[in-house]
């Protein structure tokens, strides 16, 4: 591990357990050099610095630092970078260590509680020195299941000889899936039920990813008349690897009795001889076993009447490195039943199954053998004063030490636990004296500090009366300065409207100008031009024709658009003087020209006559005025007096235009 990026971390507060969130020191280390030190991180400030310095390998003193229980270190590893470790500095075969020992056995400062980045930076070098095991690693798992295709049945009377082949036909698919596991060398349980022409039903629970099963086992279509199926059971599990194991901190020594099977009968028992767990388990995995013993302590001795063992309880007692003791004989039935009811009578309970039985028969059996044993080992340990340290003595004598040899390791470790507290005491008492000299040379330091900090006090006072006072001077400056902007901006702005409006003035005279001009100049084209002046509507409608009262000549009348004409208007024109109607483009309605006769009106269209203009006003020349009476007088004899009408009418458009010109002469 010498090139090996490594990452050690030590709880700085707070606790997994506990609602306070918590908090840790991380060191990393390569080789001599420290490449990054943090004193405050969150648990995925940890993951984070391992992706960041590509770390595989994370190292603590307690693994129980990172989670609170064994289910939430299983989901802290699957957070980790894909293939790093998880390494406990104080763990070995045959328990914990302190740090402290650990550390000057390796020629390491001493850690401290009060200096967790010196701890956390003890542990990343003590890893880096290959100290310590790998509490954790990461195990698939995959499970294969044989079984009859529901989808295919058979009736009739064959049908007991079509189940016996399927049967037999399981069987054989076990045999031979048991046969390509093997040579591919893969671990694996199986399970089976049996029945009369063969197997009902298997179960292969394959220690192995499922891309690497699927190589060698593939599975059947779904009009096969057996089942294969493989299926993912763990992605991930925990384990201690092989040959090692760790005494888990505040675990317990206990007592398990593995009745193995398609049903698992688990039995668990402390010291003492109470009844920690009994259960069954349908089909159950190693990993599973181990996860359900490990929530109740540690296996000291694991038991089973089943001579010989199976394969997945002698793994198990490998895992835990725990003496395995099998029956040299099979406990007749009788014998398991009167041992479990005694103990039933005695503890009030109940077995409900003959798994649970048979698991707790064989339990009872090693517990009832080593009880005086253990009793001997407890009284020793007290009487050596090594009432704390009792449980770990029992375990070894449990796994075969020697009373006297188990108590004598204590004792020389505790000897040496206790001359480094002497030699760190005397350590403490001068780093005593030392800190309480340089704690009076800071209170000194603190006083003058105190009184230059009154001093620039007084002096911060008066700069922060002095800028307020500025600050109001400058609203003040900032508050005039605004109004004389908006003064600036509403003059700019009127100033510019009036050039405006100034500009469009003065094109409106030139406008007017140019009319003027263009007026006299139609004036003196037409000026010898004589006849009946024209009044102009765009169209007949009572607002257009109120519009002529105030036109002093209005008894002929030219109609841009007569087709909107009503009855009434003709009636209205009668009123109103109006002798004659001109229009343009389409005549006006049946109704009106009706109504228009009545009245006495006549009505012609405009392109029948010659219209002239005079300046800005038509005229019909007075030529063109006869030539208008003469038709109209030969189209309608009835009515007489037109001729006069028109005479008159001319008359009075000549007196007018005349005293018109005559008034303007007097003006001018």
């Amino acid at each position: 591990m010498e090139n090996s990026v490594i990452v050690g971390a030590d709880i700085r507060s707070g606790s997994p357990r506990s609602r306070q969130r918590p908090l840790y020191s991380i060191s990393v280390v390569k080789g001599d050099n420290i490449l990054f030190e943090l004193e405050e991180a969150h648990i995925e400030d940890i993951i984070g610095i391992m992706r960041r310095y590509d770390a595989k390998i994370l190292a603590t003193d307690n693994i129980y630092e990172l989670a609170r229980d064994l289910r939430g270190l299983r989901e802290f590893v699957k957070k980790l970078p894909p293939g790093s470790k998880l390494i406990q500095v104080t763990g070995s075969p045959k328990g914990l260590r302190p740090l402290s020992s650990i550390a000057k056995e390796a020629g390491l400062p001493s850690p401290s509680h009060k200096d967790p980045l010196l701890t956390a930076r003890i542990v990343a070098q003590l890893a880096q020195r290959g100290v310590g095991i790998e509490v954790v690693a990461m195990y698939p798992e995959t499970r294969i299941l044989i079984t009859r295709n529901r989808s295919m049945k058979q009736g009739g009377s064959g049908n007991n000889r079509w189940r016996r082949s399927i049967e037999a036909s399981i069987l054989s698919e076990a045999n031979k899936i048991a046969t390509e596991l093997d040579d591919a060398n893969m671990d694996y349980d199986l399970y089976v039920e049996r029945a009369s022409g063969g197997l009902r039903r298997a179960e292969f629970i394959v220690y192995s990813d499922i891309d690497s099963v699927k190589k060698v086992v593939k599975e059947s279509s779904e009009w096969a008349p057996l089942r294969v199926i493989v299926k993912q059971s763990w992605r991930s599990k925990l384990k201690f690897p092989s040959g090692q194991f760790s005494a888990l901190p505040k675990s317990r020594p206990i007592i398990v009795g593995i009745d193995p099977g398609m049903s698992v009968g688990l039995a668990i028992l402390s010291l003492s001889g109470d009844l920690l767990l009994l259960r069954t388990m349908r089909r159950a995995s190693r990993s599973e076993i181990v996860e359900e013993i490990l929530d109740h302590g540690y296996p000291v001795i694991i038991a089973t009447d089943v001579n010989p063992p199976p394969k997945s309880v002698v793994k198990i007692a490998n895992m835990f490195d725990s003496r395995l003791l099998v029956a040299k004989y099979e406990m007749k039935a009788e014998e398991k039943k009167k041992i479990v009811s005694e103990y039933e009578e005695e503890k009030g309970i109940r077995v409900e199954s003959s798994h649970e039985r048979d698991s707790l028969a064989a339990a009872l059996k090693v517990y009832y053998k080593a009880k005086n044993l253990i009793a001997k080992a407890k009284a020793k340990a007290e009487e050596a004063g090594l009432s704390k340290e009792v449980d770990e003595i029992v375990s070894m004598v449990l796994k075969g030490t020697p009373i006297s040899k188990a108590i004598e390791e204590f004792l020389s470790e505790k000897e040496e636990i206790e001359e480094e507290r002497t030699l760190r005491l005397s350590e403490l008492k001068r780093e005593l004296r030392r800190a309480n000299k340089y704690i009076r040379k800071l209170n000194e330091r603190i006083e003058s500090l105190e009184k230059e900090t009154e001093k620039y006090k007084s002096l911060l006072k008066e700069k922060e009366d002095e800028i307020d006072s500025l600050r109001r001077k400058i609203e003040t400056l900032e508050n005039r300065r605004s109004i004389e902007i908006e003064i600036d901006r509403r003059i700019a702005s009127r100033n510019a409207r009036i050039r405006e409006l100034e500009e469009l003035l003065s094109k409106e005279r030139w406008r007017v100008e140019l009319l003027k001009s263009q007026m006299r100049q139609l004036g003196e084209a037409n000026q010898e031009v004589d006849g009946i002046r024209l009044a102009v509507l765009s169209s007949l409608s009572k607002e257009k024709l109120d519009s002529l009262y105030n036109d002093p000549v209005r008894e002929v009348l030219l109609a841009l658009d007569a087709t909107g004409a009503s009855p009434n208007i003709a009636k209205r024109m009668k009123d109103m003087g109006i002798k004659v109607l001109l229009y343009r483009g389409d005549p006006p309605p049946k109704e009106f020209l009706y109504a228009a006769k009545n009245e006495g009106l006549m009505i012609a269209p405009a392109t029948d006559y010659r219209i002239v203009w005079k300046g800005i006003e038509p005229l019909i020349p007075t030529e063109d005025a006869l030539d208008l009476l003469s038709s109209i007088e030969e189209k309608k004899s009835d009515n007489e007096g037109i001729e006069r009408n028109i005479i008159n009418i001319i008359r009075d458009y000549r007196a007018a235009l005349l005293k018109t010109e005559l008034e303007d002469r007097e003006n001018g």
